[in-house]
C-alpha cells in the first residue's frame, strides 16, 4: 500500500521519470519470466520471445539513457545470481533512475543491494482506521454494531 501511495504520488512526476512501470513478482520466480515481464510493463506489449539474451537486449534497448521508476512488488526470490541476472539490462537506465522492492524478507532487500526499510506493525487501533476507511464508501463512519464486531476481527487478524 505505501508503495502505492509512492508509485501514485503527485510529486513522482515532478521528478520527470521517462518511464514508470510496476510489476508484481510473487514467489513463482524465473529470470526470464520476470525479466519479460518487465519489458511487457516498460513497453505496453506482449512479448513471447523464449530467450533470456534477447529479452535482455530489448529491455536495455527500451531503459537506455531514460529515467525509470519500476516498482517490483512482492518478491520472495532470495537467490542472488538470479537477481543480478534480472538487474543486469536495468543497469542500463539514466542517473535518478530508481527501483523499488517490496518484499517480507529483509534478504531480499539485502541481495538487491537497496536500502532496507522495515515498517513496523500498525497498533490495532491505526489499523481499524484504516480498514473503516477502506470499507466504507465516502467517509460514512457510522456502522450498526454487527459490522463493527466483523470489521473487528477482521483488523485482529
Amino acid at each position: 500500500t505505501l508503495a502505492q501511495h509512492v508509485y501514485n504520488d503527485p510529486k513522482i512526476e515532478d521528478a520527470k521519470f521517462d518511464i514508470k512501470a510496476w510489476v508484481c513478482v510473487s514467489d513463482h520466480f524465473h529470470v526470464l519470466t520476470v525479466t519479460r515481464t518487465i519489458l511487457e510493463a516498460v513497453t505496453d506489449k506482449t512479448d513471447d520471445s523464449g530467450n533470456l539474451e534477447m529479452v535482455h537486449k530489448k529491455l536495455k534497448g527500451k531503459l537506455s539513457g531514460k529515467k525509470f521508476l519500476l516498482v517490483l512488488d512482492d518478491v520472495w526470490n532470495e537467490r542472488r545470481e538470479e537477481w543480478e541476472a534480472v538487474r543486469t539490462p536495468l543497469s542500463y537506465g539514466a542517473p535518478g533512475s530508481r527501483i523499488l522492492v517490496t518484499t517480507r524478507g529483509e534478504k531480499v532487500a539485502s541481495n538487491m543491494r537497496s536500502k532496507v526499510h522495515l515498517l513496523k506493525q500498525l497498533e490495532e487501533d491505526e489499523c481499524w482506521k484504516v480498514f473503516a476507511n477502506h470499507a466504507f464508501k465516502d467517509g460514512d463512519h457510522e456502522f450498526n454494531d454487527e459490522l463493527k464486531v466483523i470489521g473487528r476481527r477482521i483488523v485482529e487478524k
